[in-house]
């Protein structure tokens, strides 16, 4: 269902993210982001300018994670930063190998590279870079065990991750009532 109609408006930037999974012969996972903005019209800036078909971002970012969600190598590539220097976090982003995604990842992610140390754009596209992970190996990671009897594990990650998997919701009730805890 879309979105309510808007009010009249006209169309000024556009941030296109696209994220990636691949499984690879070696038994790892690569997870690739790209990440561009475009304005609608000439753009000036500091230290360059850009026409409305230029991007003012083209970065890409890869994480090899393996079946445990650890990230094994990084590397960072940006094509067009908004500012000269901005290539020169690329680098850091090695910082990530080690990391496992799941509780924390965020946090660990502005220890090792918020600030100075990173770049806000693939910082930002890190978070979702983990949901997709997540989505690539759910059936891989054991987040829901069959049991064998009808009854199915629920992974310490899904618990009380979203609306649908609140202990207290009616989905937890009806498909993981082992674990279900009803409202006092």
């Amino acid at each position: 269902m879309p979105l309510s109609d808007p009010a009249p408006r006209a169309l000024s930037h556009t941030r296109t993210l696209e994220l990636k999974a691949y499984e690879r012969q070696d038994g790892l996972w690569d997870i690739e982001g790209h990440i561009t903005d475009v304005k609608e019209e000439d753009y000036s800036m500091l230290d360059s300018e850009r026409t409305a078909d230029q991007p003012v971002h083209d970065m890409w970012l890869r994480l090899t994670i393996d079946t445990d969600l650890v990230v094994q190598e990084a590397e960072a590539q940006m094509d067009i930063g908004a500012h000269i220097p901005c290539p020169k976090a690329a680098p850091n982003y090695s910082r990530l190998k080690g990391l496992k995604m799941g509780p924390g990842w965020n946090k660990a992610v502005r220890e090792r590279l918020g600030g100075v140390m990173g770049c806000t754009h693939l910082n930002e596209m890190l978070a979702q870079m983990a949901t997709t992970a997540m989505q690539s190996l759910f059936e891989v990671v054991e987040n829901m065990q069959d049991q064998g009897d009808g009854r199915y594990y629920l992974s310490p990650g899904l618990r009380n991750s979203c609306y649908a998997y609140a202990l207290n919701s009616t989905y937890v009730r009806d498909y993981f009532p082992d674990f279900y805890e009803p409202d006092s």
